[in-house]
């Protein structure tokens, strides 16, 4: 939670402005810094920019504090105004934001307020955490914070809505808490490969995720927030857009399941088709080879890209280079442009092509481009792009006169029509996962787009079967499940390690009294 106090003056002045009704001015206040308070919290949840972090800056729409923020007096004076015009503003924007691109200000807090993050951890005091019940107690927070944190994030609780509401608004996800605990404890004391920003929103986000489920019996709320594209998106804190990582450490043991290069295998479902409608006296493989292998040996395919892209000067990291690569052959599977010129935006600004901005080294990003590999997967993926935007304009006009599915220009985006497509088939077909493995008694912990987490292994029949499903339902033969094993955080066991230490320093003792002894009787 965050929590800021105002210099009294603020009080003083405002209930010599507005003496009538009597504490109208208190009110009015604690109205506004309580609308200020969320909007500080809600932009924590975002990983902050160098010169956030540098100048104290916070993302806060201004317009929407002033609407937010309340009136007060009988001519219904807009107290973020009064404020303002008074010398009393308790924001000061830094950087305005702007209506056409949707950037809101950034803002940072004046000498008259002053902040606390309650959800801030302290290194110090877990570095000294001498017991697992010291650990614990800080970790879990006090209960009154944790309610109230609760009933902000979900007022709707305090209401008490039925189960069919709970179950339209939220999807409740169970929580390892320990593992969380252990995963804090870990990322504070002993993770060293993470950038402060990462570090500070990894922790803010277990800790929210750690406080709502200690108050909900070891559950987590997600609230819904569908896409017109066809997607389940959540708002906040979510398994959606927490790293891998806390991810994992929120699940706890489990199985993840997710569909193998799920864009590239959904496109080549398209594949038969184009070659019937071009008449092609091919086969599929001999089409689209490149693709294929991408899809049957992509451990394989993506050694041969990163040789031929990475040499021995590239600056990238090579712990990076695969990440980087996923990242490029996605965009272009979702129509990214080859070309390195940027152009400039409806708001003036400069936008670069998506392969600029993945590879920002050009030595690295040319010898990418100029792969033969590479080259044959663009040619391919374009030709089931072309063919897929052609049976929309024959066979789903309406798509062409959707506003969200066009450019700023007016003109159909092409892209963005694919990942309509996309994403509506891909939310269809991880219904049919879902359908089929609740057959067999299977039920997901928690859903991420095309990956799908149990709490059981899945087994091969049971994995064969789904699979089998997910083919004949869609009529695409290039879906397959891959699987991976999650971990727990476990625990340090402080309280082991303690009663370790002191057993031994208890032997040394004894060890040594005994040689004075064996020391004496030979002196007598």
């Amino acid at each position: 939670m965050i929590k800021i106090t105002v210099n009294a003056k603020i009080y003083t002045a405002l209930q010599k402005a507005f003496p009538k009704p009597f504490n109208s001015a208190h009110r009015a206040l604690a109205k506004y810094i309580s609308i200020l308070e969320t909007m500080l919290f809600k932009s924590l949840h975002y990983q902050a920019t160098p010169m956030q972090r540098k100048l104290d800056l916070f993302a806060i729409s201004l317009k929407k504090l002033a609407n937010d923020g309340g009136q007060i007096g009988p001519k219904k004076m807009v107290l973020h105004r009064w404020l303002r015009e008074n010398n009393l503003s308790l924001v000061e924007p830094v950087v305005l934001g702007s209506n056409l691109s949707g950037d809101v200000s950034q803002c940072r807090l004046t000498d008259l307020v002053t902040m606390v993050d309650t959800l801030a951890i302290e290194d110090e005091i877990l570095s000294a955490g001498k017991t697992d019940r010291e650990i614990d107690i800080y970790l879990s927070g006090d209960e009154f914070s944790n309610i109230e944190l609760l009933n902000m994030l979900y007022p709707e609780i305090k209401r008490r809505i039925t189960d069919d509401k709970m179950d339209r608004l939220f999807d409740l996800v169970p929580v390892d808490l320990v593992s969380v605990k252990s995963y804090i404890v870990w990322l504070t004391t002993e993770a060293t490969m993470l950038t402060i920003e990462r570090k500070d929103q990894a922790l803010r986000q277990a800790r929210i995720i750690l406080a709502i489920a200690t108050v909900l019996d070891g559950n987590y709320l997600q609230r819904k927030k569908s896409s017109t594209f066809g997607r389940t998106y959540y708002e906040g804190v979510s398994v959606q857009n927490i790293n891998k990582e806390l991810r994992r450490a929120v699940l706890g043991n489990c199985w993840e399941y997710d569909i193998r290069s799920s864009v590239v295998a959904w496109k080549m479902g398209w594949a038969q088709s184009y070659i019937d409608t071009h008449r092609i006296n091919l086969n599929v493989r001999q089409v689209f080879g490149t693709s294929l292998s991408f899809l049957e040996d992509k451990p394989d395919f993506m050694a041969t890209v990163r040789h031929f892209t990475f040499d021995s000067n590239s600056p990238v990291p090579k712990d990076l280079q695969p990440k980087l690569l996923k990242q490029a052959l996605t965009a272009i599977s979702f129509g990214a442009r080859q070309n390195t010129k940027g152009w400039q935006n409806d708001t003036g600004g400069w936008t670069n092509p998506a392969l600029v901005e993945i590879f920002r080294n050009q030595h690295d990003r040319e010898r990418f481009l100029s792969d033969a590999t590479v080259q044959a997967f663009i040619k391919e993926q374009g030709l089931l792009d072309a063919h897929l935007y052609e049976k929309v304009q024959e066979q789903k006009k309406d798509l062409l006169k959707k506003p969200f599915l066009q450019t700023p220009s007016g003109r159909p985006s092409k892209s963005k029509i694919l990942a309509y497509l996309y994403q509506h088939d891909e939310t269809e077909i991880m219904g049919v996962v879902r359908h089929v493995a609740a057959r067999f008694d299977r039920y997901p912990i928690a859903n991420v787009h095309d990956a799908i987490f149990f709490k059981r292994k899945l087994g091969m029949d049971i994995k064969h079967e789904i699979e089998l499903c997910m083919r004949e339902y869609s009529d695409n033969p290039y879906w397959h499940l891959t699987s991976k094993q999650l971990e727990r955080y476990e625990p340090r066991y402080l309280d082991v390690q303690l009663a370790e230490e002191e057993h031994k320093e208890r032997i040394k003792q004894e060890e040594s009294r005994a040689r004075a002894h064996f020391a004496n009787l030979s002196v007598d």
